[in-house]
């Protein structure tokens, strides 16, 4: 394991965000930082399969995208955007509510090592070997809501974490994206009253990063030529995947980006491409 180090306010690798907070706090970290805009990405513990499927394709393409995606290494929501970002071979930082050397949940310990495996950094403002009491964590969700540039929420029942972060975070002038879902379905009440309040919905992998692009401004990662070589007759939006040897997420991401370039468009379900 690293050697954890304590970031004062004030010094190099110290996370801008965190100077809009009222008493920004030192940090204690393990691993490698990135100066790379970051994402949060927040939810429920108690996810449905649907919900973790869509936060493990946000993870994977906001990585893809040059972001860097910030959760609470929480069992759920948290735990899939975290295995999104590495799966997509990019950058996460974990926020804890105890100390960064006391993994919580304990059923995340792989996810744990492999963030420190060259993907990014545990992060926490509480000393080594901090337990992780009940209350240490809304008092954490104000560091993930300060350090990311704009926080997705992915599901969120009536109470809970996702929701302080995301009023935290809309406090501080972060755009708040939100997944809306079915009336009816437990884990959604704290979303679809978040849309309802005015959180900007977000539709799917291609949806956040093409809002995350006007909202943010490009990611880091340029287009590459194969990118730019859609056929001139049109391909399926199904074939991307295929056309380009990548994920589905990924595509989904590389046509988001293709599309606010202005170098591609849709018609029905296949891509063109523009001018």
């Amino acid at each position: 394991m690293s050697e954890v180090r304590l970031v004062r306010p004030g010094e190099h690798d110290y996370p801008d965000g965190l100077n809009d907070l009222e008493q920004p706090p030192p940090l204690y970290v393990l691993g490698t930082t990135t100066r790379a805009p970051a994402v949060a990405v927040v939810g429920t513990r108690r996810s449905t399969r649907y919900g973790m499927a869509l936060a493990l394709g946000f993870g994977e393409a906001l990585s893809r995208a040059g972001w860097t995606t910030v959760s609470g290494l929480a069992r759920g929501i948290d735990g899939a955007a975290h295995l999104g970002a590495l799966r997509g071979d990019g950058m996460a930082v974990a926020v804890l509510g105890s100390g960064v050397d006391v993994v919580y949940p304990e059923e995340n310990i792989d996810l744990y090592r492999s963030i420190l495996d060259g993907h990014g950094a545990i992060v926490s403002e509480y000393p080594p070997g901090t337990r992780p009491d009940r209350w240490r964590f809304p008092a954490r969700n104000r560091i993930i809501a300060a350090i990311a540039s704009a926080v997705v929420v992915v599901e969120a029942g009536e109470k809970g974490g996702a929701l302080i972060t995301a009023r935290l975070a809309a406090e501080m002038g972060r755009p708040v994206l939100v997944v809306p879902g079915d009336v009816d379905r437990l884990a959604s009440v704290g979303c679809n009253r978040l849309i309802r309040d005015g959180a900007h919905p977000v539709l799917g992998v291609a949806d956040l990063i093409a809002e995350l692009e006007l909202i943010l401004g490009r990611p880091p990662v340029e287009l590459t030529m194969r990118e730019e070589e859609i056929p001139i007759t049109g391909i399926a939006i199904d074939d991307l995947p295929e056309f380009w040897r990548c994920s589905p997420a990924e595509a989904l991401a590389r046509l988001a980006r293709m599309e606010v370039a202005g170098r591609a468009m849709r018609s029905g379900e296949r891509v063109l491409p523009a001018g």
